[in-house]
């Protein structure tokens, strides 16, 4: 025992000064000759970085001026194509104020326009924009009247034929940098000029992004337009001498590099061929590098410094490192024999950290990938149902990576009314019934359930392998519900597709089939979409088929203009295949209107009113067809837009909400799901996924949030504060608090005051 004792202390010894001359010779030799070769590379090291530098920086001023560029140029393009921004209108009394309206709509969509200005061909004196019209004296005189606009050339340049930038200097110094404009030519659809918008620059807002976009004190950015005109500077200072004339322009940014009065100019250039624009950086080298020099100074002082005290740095790190490596010894030898664990100390240093970091890590990962895979599994599926996936390798690729897997014999839509549910069953039973939905299979089938905000349903896109039909499988299914949860819910059945890309199509008809029963009073029965016509109305001698007009109103409500269009169509048909007289066509076609619109009134909103006013004139149901589609059209942009954002607007609403009421007594989860009108296991979810934490818990932080805020910034007694929060028993809560941050509410004020 003696002669093993002894060996260890001599093997950790040796492993000490094995330690302590390593880093002698680590610091010792490299440093000589990394001192030696970081002079000779810094200079090639920083040219280099602020050529890169520069480079990204002209990049970034490009992509965000071709931003707002094209973004003018689109709007030039609506304004041409809106029918209240005519030269009609603008004449027109009353409706040159909804001109003027439209105008401003338009202004503020770009945060660089100072005023957009309208010029038409027929009134040469005039220009038209948010604030009213205005002849060119009044323009000149008392709009810009501190820059050299000319009558006659601003004439000229409203009469160009292509987009035109171009840069008034101010009348106190033409050397000075001044307004920037654009200048839009408007032609019809033949290509006949007819007018132009002038929009006028924020100069602040343009000097503003370049001067984010480069180091002001060695540095400045130009933009000049084709024929090496200035239009805009990162500085409101006049040009330099050298980069004053086009003559001069041209020639400096041919050259790398300028010797000038300041100091050596480094030139980097970026082309801009779709607007003509040539993006200049200049770098005052000279700037550059006196951040140089003094490094280079302070480097060989340390360097000395160094050398007189490497030895007693070398001795503290070493006795440092050893620690952990006793640490390691302990660990290896926990799992291997006493020569493999401290022939693995003398080969590994920190490894200990290292190890268990990267298990940490690894954990975390894994267990952040296990909570998401769900909600990522509901976001395809819903994205699915929806009908946003049109590559079927994308879609193959997104099934694999949430583990959901299909039969490919044929597919449907089975929608699961929640609100019944909601009424009849507990927040567990709602849980219950989602976690049974969510992964649901048996005979010749396989179903995923996903819970839906805009419906409060759950659809279960069922997946057949050809063996049972459809209403085998529906029958199996709902049994499998009413054992598990013993509530029959509502459930509406869209027909079977061939191909999972249209099940969109068999969402939108379960949808219909859920919607036909909404108002009657069974509750425990399956509605099949193809059977709904059995139902149909008959007026006039025509059959008015529900089945279609439910599919026609909620392919609107989801956005499908596919299906949509493919519904008004075969709807129009019937009347065309079975001649009516006119009145009863009329009646007919005021009766597909009528649905129409007031879905159009619901996503779009008044806006609807004037296409469908246009829409009611028809003279045949051709011509109503043509009209429908475009409404049609109208409403789906609308309802998709809303789509998206209604889980973003919710979440901003629910958690504004919870932060206003956190301390009230009342809130519960039932009641925040009356409050925004979705189930609770949706709204359950909904927030485990968004915080991490239960409904419960994310409370409970947010009162102790507001609670530590209160004793550190507010003199209010504890008890107050505590009651204030949402809580009865102060006492009891007391207990908790310490048992959270570690002390009392009182000792917690005293330390952070």
């Amino acid at each position: 025992m003696k002669r093993v004792s002894l060996f260890k202390l001599k093997l950790k010894k040796r492993n000490f000064h094995r330690y302590i001359i390593s880093y002698l010779l680590v610091f010792l030799i490299p440093f000589s000759i990394i001192s030696f070769i970081w002079y000779q590379t810094s200079t090639e090291s920083l040219n280099k970085q602020i050529e890169l530098s520069t480079r990204n920086y002209l990049l970034q001023v490009r992509s965000i001026f071709y931003t707002n560029f094209s973004q003018l140029d689109l709007l030039t393009r609506e304004v041409g194509s809106n029918p209240k921004i005519t030269p009609k209108m603008a004449a027109h009394p009353y409706y040159s104020t909804e001109m003027m309206k439209e105008l401003q709509r338009y202004k503020i969509t770009n945060n660089v326009i100072e005023e957009m200005y309208l010029y038409y061909d027929e009134e040469p004196n005039k220009l038209y924009s948010s604030a009213g019209s205005v002849d060119f004296n009044t323009f000149n005189s008392f709009r810009y009247q501190s820059f050299d606009f000319g009558s006659t050339e601003l004439s000229e340049n409203l009469k160009t034929k292509v987009p035109k930038f171009q840069m008034i200097p101010p009348l106190e110094d033409r050397k000075k940098i001044g307004l920037l404009t654009y200048t839009v030519p408007l032609t019809s659809a033949d290509g006949t000029h007819y007018g132009a918008v002038l929009y006028t620059m924020k100069s602040n807002n343009i000097e503003s992004i370049l001067e984010k976009s480069i180091d002001q004190n060695s540095g400045r950015l130009f933009i000049l337009d084709a024929d090496r005109n200035v239009l805009a500077s990162s500085k409101n200072t006049p040009i330099p001498e050298f980069f004053d004339t086009e003559k001069k322009i041209q020639k400096s940014i041919t050259k790398n590099t300028l010797k000038t009065d300041y100091g050596s100019i480094k030139v980097d250039t970026l082309e801009d061929s779709d607007f003509g624009l040539t993006y200049v950086a200049l770098t005052n080298v000279d700037e550059v590098f006196k951040e140089l020099n003094r490094t280079n100074r302070f480097v060989l002082l340390t360097v000395f410094v160094v050398m007189i005290l490497g030895a007693a740095i070398v001795l503290f790190i070493g006795r440092k490192q050893y620690t952990p490596i006793r640490k390691l010894e302990k660990l290896l030898k926990s799992t291997a024999t006493d020569d493999e664990a401290i022939d693995n100390v003398d080969s590994f240093d920190h490894f200990e950290y290292h190890v268990s970091n990267f298990l940490k890590q690894n954990e975390n990962l894994h267990q952040e990938i296990k909570r998401q895979t769900p909600y990522a599994k509901e976001q395809v599926l819903r994205r699915l149902m929806m009908g946003r996936f049109n590559n079927q390798e994308e879609t193959e690729t997104l099934l694999d990576s949430v583990n959901l897997l299909f039969f490919n014999k044929g597919y449907f839509v089975m929608l699961i009314d929640t609100k019944m549910v909601n009424t009849k069953t507990s927040i567990q039973n709602q849980e219950f019934l989602m976690n049974f939905l969510d992964d649901i299979s048996g005979t010749g089938f396989q179903a995923y359930g996903s819970e839906l905000l805009s419906d409060q349903a759950i659809a279960l896109l069922v997946s057949m392998d050809g063996s049972m039909k459809q209403p085998t499988i529906v029958r199996e299914i709902v049994r499998k519900i009413i054992v598990e949860n013993t509530v029959a819910p509502i459930i509406g059945v869209g027909r079977v597709v061939t191909e999972l890309k249209n099940i969109n199509r068999s969402y939108i008809e379960s949808l219909a089939a859920i919607q036909s029963v909404a108002f009657t009073e069974q509750k425990s029965k399956v509605y099949y979409y193809d059977k709904i016509s059995e139902t149909s109305d008959k007026e006039l001698g025509i059959s008015y088929p529900k089945d279609e007009k439910l599919k026609l109103t909620q392919s609107l409500l989801q956005g499908d203009f596919e299906i949509a269009s493919e519904t008004i169509d075969w709807l129009i048909g019937i009347p065309l295949n079975n001649p009516l007289n006119h009145e009863a066509m009329k009646l007919y076609g005021f009766d597909l209107l009528t649905t129409v619109v007031n879905v159009g009134m619901e996503t779009v909103g008044a806006d609807i009113l004037l296409p469908a006013e246009h829409a009611a004139n028809f003279r045949n149901l051709s011509e109503l067809r043509d009209s429908l589609i475009q409404i049609s059209r109208q409403i789906c942009v609308a309802a998709k837009s809303d789509l998206k954002n209604q889980e973003s607007q919710l979440q901003k609403e629910i958690f504004g909400y919870l932060e206003q009421h956190f301390a009230s007594h009342d809130i519960t989860l039932e009641l925040l799901a009356e409050e925004f009108d979705v189930s609770i296991s949706y709204l359950s979810r909904f927030i485990k996924k968004e915080t991490g934490l239960t409904f419960s818990k994310y409370i409970q932080e947010l009162r102790l949030e507001h609670i530590k805020k209160e004793l550190i910034e507010t003199d209010k007694p504890i008890k107050e504060i505590i009651l204030s929060s949402g809580y009865y028993d102060v006492s009891n809560y007391t207990r908790k608090f310490k048992t959270i941050v570690g002390m009392t509410p009182g000792q917690f004020r005293s330390k952070n005051r």
